[in-house]
């Protein structure tokens, strides 16, 4: 079996499973209904301060995903260990490493079909408010991609860290809340002069403060560089960990 091919067999295999269970659905129906009414009635949104921006909706995002992307993903591999067809799919003729870029990619597909679902807003403010900033857009829809697939690779190392899909949404939202938060708690809090460098750190490892660039149609590539580099981090976790059980 090809590589190309493996993968694809694996991807649609997830997708299949996404919009069979309802997932993918409720998934969607929530993501667009949720952020949409907060921005438009309450966050900044259009119709509270009259401004063609969609920033505000992207400054709130990374906390939208925090809920819905360890929902989205909880089942990826907890669910396969509950109805024990985990070790089944070790059988098919394709690698770990293709079944993990199968499972990521339609999840990140997911996600992405979630935000192009989004893509209303825009056009409506377009409409009422005019000289919408269509670049600034591009690179706040950027930005967002590259946040979930670091989201995403987290949520997935955990779940295969677990064997019930509570437990990993739990886990899954309850670290990324705190690794979201962890920037601003530090730039709140007062270090000594000494530590200032690893205050540094701690605010540099917080993925919200990476989004913020973003959030303001900024594509920085060292920002670029950090989710893609989160992102790759946890995937080799989780190859670890499903080989670690492959030969327990």
């Amino acid at each position: 079996m090809k590589t190309s091919n493996g993968i694809m067999t694996i991807y649609k295999k997830e997708l299949n499973t996404f919009f069979y269970s309802m997932v993918a659905y409720i998934f969607l129906i929530i993501f667009i209904l949720v952020p949409n009414i907060l921005f438009f009635f309450f966050f900044g949104g259009i119709f509270k301060e009259n401004i063609a921006s969609m920033r505000s909706y992207f400054i709130m995002l990374p906390f939208v995903f925090v809920i819905f992307i360890p929902g989205l993903n909880m089942g990826s591999w907890s669910k396969e260990k509950e109805d024990g067809t985990l070790e089944l799919l070790f059988t098919f003729p394709v690698s770990e490493v293709k079944v993990v870029i199968g499972k990521f990619l339609a999840s990140l597909t997911i996600v992405v079909i979630a935000l192009a679902a989004t893509l209303f807003i825009p056009i409506l403010i377009q409409i009422f408010l005019g000289n919408f900033d269509w670049g600034q857009l591009v690179a706040q829809y950027i930005g967002a991609i590259f946040l979930a697939s670091c989201y995403i690779a987290i949520t997935f190392f955990v779940s295969s860290m677990n064997n019930e899909m509570v437990n990993s949404f739990l886990i899954s939202a309850t670290f990324l809340l705190l690794f979201n938060i962890l920037g601003f708690w530090v730039s709140a809090v007062p270090f000594p002069l000494a530590l200032e460098w690893f205050r540094g750190i701690l605010v540099w490892i917080s993925p919200t403060i990476h989004f913020s660039n973003f959030s303001k149609g900024v594509i920085d590539f060292r920002d670029l560089i950090y989710y893609i580099g989160i992102t790759v981090i946890f995937f080799y976790l989780n190859l670890r960990s499903l080989e670690s059980r492959k030969w327990r």
